[in-house]
């Protein structure tokens, strides 16, 4: 990795930060911008509208990674407000197919749902596009899912979800910036995505893209001041007047957090341009073969393990900060590692990898 954009970075001394899917490291540049906007906030000298409208750099920014307009990009505090609008759009009668174990910000929403008479099929992962019938409604899935590291066949599911007349729902937190949608998700009818993993935000900066049809389909039941045609001047009364596409399910948004996601957003831009954002997905890959374990498609690996206890007690020893999810070590990479860190995990953790039972 260019040594430029880790001195970016301030892991502690001597720690080998692998835990990007907990929660990203803050770029120093985003740090300055938001430090800043605290001072003047102190001092009573900072203009809340500056603040805010640096949510529109990270639309923008953000629409740049995934490759859309950002008139299909709605700014919301968090992915679980974007499954509440989508699923408030459910009727009775309405079928959801989602997969086993999905996480439960994808999935409760649904569950509740299900209480006012959606039925909602849970589906192992391998059966999951057997289960997207004719008469479903919509299919809900994670892109990456975060406790085994593996890539959904997104594009195979779109197609079965198309052929029923369903729409899909995509939770890409896992996956952007290192997942390329390009070719499936303007196909895709929503996509969600919390900023504070692998986009190196702040909590409080989370996004959805809106397929075309669905910009103005769905009711905009979170949308707020911040949503209307002319959000800074007029505060009060009618009429409804919405912003130009999906902003008119933007949410009220906490200023700060979204004045740092603006600056980290477009350095990931600027990374992404430049070939960078390829080396954390090659070091997740080159962890996963010396682990002796199959790569998932994503920065994730997760080695499965029979000692929890000790495992723990390995990745403590050698200063190595990862998330234990189910069964799981997980492990998660970007652009402030190295292969220096991906031999410090193996080694770490390559012993203690659960053997599989010989039959």
């Amino acid at each position: 990795m260019d040594p430029g954009i880790r001195a970016l970075f301030h892991p502690a001394p001597g720690l080998t930060y692998l835990d990007t899917a907990t929660y990203g490291l803050p770029p120093e540049p985003a740090m300055r911008a938001m430090r800043e906007a605290e001072d003047s906030w102190t001092a009573g000298t900072g203009r809340w509208v500056d603040w805010d409208r640096e949510s529109e750099r990270a639309r923008a920014a953000f629409a740049q990674l995934v490759n859309v307009a950002p008139s299909r990009v709605a700014l919301l505090p968090s992915v679980s407000v974007g499954m509440g609008v989508v699923t408030a759009d459910l009727r009775p009668g309405d079928r959801v197919v989602v997969p086993t174990a999905e996480f439960r910000s994808v999935l409760y929403p649904l569950l509740v749902a299900q209480q006012r008479g959606v039925e909602v099929v849970e589906a192992d992962v391998d059966r999951l596009i057997e289960a997207i019938t004719p008469g479903t409604t919509l299919v809900a899935l994670s892109l990456v899912q975060m406790q085994t590291g593996r890539v959904l066949p997104v594009g195979e599911i779109v197609d079965r979800a198309t052929q029923a007349g369903a729409r899909v729902l995509l939770d890409a937190t896992h996956g952007v910036p290192f997942v390329s949608l390009d070719g499936v998700i303007d196909r895709i009818d929503y996509v969600l995505v919390h900023g504070y993993k692998h986009l190196l935000c702040p909590r409080g900066v989370s996004f959805m893209v809106l397929g075309q049809e669905q910009v103005e389909r769905l009711p905009p039941i979170a949308s707020s001041w911040r949503a209307s045609d002319n959000p800074y001047t007029v505060f009060f009364g009618g009429p409804l007047s919405f912003a130009e596409g999906a902003a008119r399910h933007d949410a009220s948004l906490p200023w700060h957090p979204w004045v740092f996601a603006a600056t980290s957003l477009e350095l990931l831009v600027e990374w992404q341009a430049a070939g960078h954002l390829e080396e954390p997905v090659q070091l997740a890959r080159d962890l996963a073969d010396r682990l002796g374990i199959a790569w998932g498609g994503a920065t994730l690996v997760c080695p499965q393990i029979d000692d929890p206890e000790r495992a723990g007690a390995a990745l403590a020893a050698h200063r190595i900060k990862a998330a234990f999810r189910g069964t799981a070590v997980r492990f998660s990479t970007h652009v402030y590692n190295d292969a220096v860190d991906i031999e410090r995990a193996a080694t770490a953790i390559g012993p203690l990898i659960a053997q599989p039972v010989s039959r």
